[in-house]
């Protein structure tokens, strides 16, 4: 499947991952492949700048935007999805965001997709998962256990690092996609080696 098709009606998407498994990667690539296409695209959390993407910088701002492609990673420092008092609040922001002929993809790790928020999803895209990381009784979770095919283990949902699954609730259709690397947004690139081994002389001398 084209990955742009995923944004052709109002909808909300969740883009779950452990950690270190694309997940970033999988959004750049998404958004670059909008680009190509004429959208507007509203973004948070995001580490790297890209052209033509504007800027969220709070809930405010988020349900002020009509007719676009919202893209929130880091979610839980735009949501305090911990505190039930505001589940109202969040819920009703995601109706108005809806409302507006959006498509709004949240991006997280398994636990942040609580229940109330995993049964608004109309699409659920999965890198590789840890299934005890899920919340128990979520739309989340229960989408990938009930998966079977050969990527699925006891514990684990194994896709490759250039692999994500496409769970679409209206078709409950499962399809796995290749996702491409995409170097020019690696924000790990200029990481310094944590441990960095000296030199060790052999018996010859020379050093390896």
């Amino acid at each position: 499947m084209k990955i742009t098709t995923l944004f052709n009606k109002p909808k909300v998407i969740g883009l779950v991952a452990d950690v270190n498994q694309g997940k970033s990667n999988l959004i750049y690539y998404m958004i670059d492949e909008l680009r190509k296409g004429e959208c507007s695209i509203w973004a948070y959390g995001l580490r790297k700048k890209v052209k033509d993407v504007r800027k969220i910088n709070s809930v405010a701002k988020l349900e002020k935007i009509k007719n676009s492609i919202i893209f929130i990673d880091e979610m839980m420092s735009l949501f305090d999805l911990d505190n039930r008092k505001i589940k109202k609040d969040i819920e009703e922001t995601i109706r108005m965001v809806n409302h507006h002929n959006n498509v709004l993809v949240l991006c997280g790790l398994g636990e942040n997709f609580k229940k109330f928020l995993s049964g608004k999803l109309n699409v659920i895209i999965y890198k590789q998962v840890t299934f005890a990381d899920l919340i128990s009784g979520s739309t989340v979770k229960s989408r990938a256990v009930e998966y079977s095919d050969v990527e699925k283990g006891s514990k684990i949902l194994a896709l490759e690092i250039d692999e994500a699954m496409v769970y679409d609730s209206i078709e409950e259709e499962y399809t796995t996609i290749k996702i491409p690397f995409m170097k020019e947004y690696d924000t790990k690139a200029e990481n310094v080696p944590i441990f960095v081994p000296q030199n060790v002389e052999n018996k010859k001398g020379d050093v390896k």
